[in-house]
């Protein structure tokens, strides 16, 4: 679970509180929307030295807490290990997987072990069996039973509901009211809470920019689910990015090339920003104000539509959705029904 008080001081004094880290691209889920184009056999991961030396600098750099990120990181054969490394440092983990691993009960045990005061996020956008073929044709509908096994094992064995997150990603190909049944089904079964990821505009391959449209959702169907979520949870307003903007400038990725950006979303691949060249303290340290958004900070730079919005305390919308659209860094998010 985020500490939210923690989070809050790091985004105050400019520190940081979670480091994004992507062990490698490999996964069997098959998401057809998927943001960073995972693959059923490694291409790109992140070397055992790297990982170990990039938890070394988070843990002096003053980082808190470790995002786990893939493809789908329990495949990493030796991801226990890290994790263990990680928690030895007093670093938190958090697990983010889809599901699907979760098929071997021990693996679920040694998670929560190991996440005990984080939390894990899961992905299951959609309890419809043929809808989920279409978001995963490489697998059959029987995933949707092996990943609520594993959620409910999880449950069985203490881990609360509290520190357990059903991620989504919201696309054209799924309508509000379907994405909203998944959400309550999620909410009253186990009074697990959703983390709503709206589609990012990245070009897959084998899609051209046109086919790329059908992935993108209504603006009144993306309302509807959040104005039914904000009443599910009972919150008053929620912010357009999947968490806080204070998360978001106190989130630094590591992606599974090597490249260090502001969140995994966002693949930006810079020049003197890559752990295989350099170190990632010294990374971090010279890239400070674009790392942690810090130009979006003052309410005269933010886009004009967030500088009017009651919510631009705590939101700023999508700085990856913004970029991914063409509109650069600090841009107006284009699924924003908001501004």
């Amino acid at each position: 679970m985020l500490d939210f008080d923690q989070l809050n001081m790091d985004y105050a004094n400019e520190d940081f509180y979670a480091l994004q880290l992507e062990v490698g691209d490999k996964c069997y889920q098959g998401c057809i929307y998927c943001y960073m184009n995972a693959v059923a056999e490694t291409k790109n991961e992140l070397t055992d030295e790297i990982i170990s030396a990039v938890l070394a600098d988070a843990k002096e750099l003053g980082f808190s807490t470790i995002e786990w990120l893939g493809g789908e990181p329990l495949l990493r054969q030796n991801i226990f290990w890290f994790m263990e490394e990680a928690k030895e440092l007093g670093l938190k983990n958090n697990m983010w997987t889809g599901g699907l691993p979760f098929a071997d009960l021990k693996t679920v045990d040694k998670t929560a072990e190991l996440c005990e005061n984080g939390y894990i996020s899961i992905h299951l956008s959609t309890l419809n069996p043929e809808l989920y073929k279409i978001f995963h044709p490489q697998r059959e509908a029987d995933d949707i039973a092996v990943i609520l096994r594993g959620i409910e094992h999880l449950l069985k064995i203490g881990y609360l509901p509290a520190q357990i997150l059903n991620s989504v990603t919201f696309t054209g190909l799924q309508t509000a009211d379907d994405l909203i049944a998944t959400m309550e089904f999620f909410y009253h079964e186990y009074q697990i809470q959703t983390s709503i990821n709206v589609y990012h505009t990245y070009l897959r391959p084998g899609y051209s920019q046109e086919e790329l449209l059908k992935f993108v959702p209504k603006p009144e169907e993306v309302q509807k689910v959040y104005n039914r979520y904000r009443d599910l949870v009972k919150a008053d307003n929620l912010p357009m990015n999947c968490v806080n903007k204070q998360y978001c400038a106190t989130t630094v990725a590591v992606l599974n090339n090597g490249f260090v950006t502001p969140c995994a979303t966002i693949r930006e691949e810079k020049v003197g920003m890559n752990v295989k060249d350099g170190s990632f303290r010294n990374i971090v340290s010279t890239h400070r104000d674009y790392l942690s958004f810090r130009e979006l900070k003052a309410e005269q730079n933010l886009p004009a539509g967030c500088q009017k919005c009651g919510m631009k305390s705590q939101c700023w919308g999508c700085r990856s959705r913004s970029y991914a659209a063409g509109n650069g860094l600090y841009g107006k998010d284009p699924r924003c029904f908001r501004s």
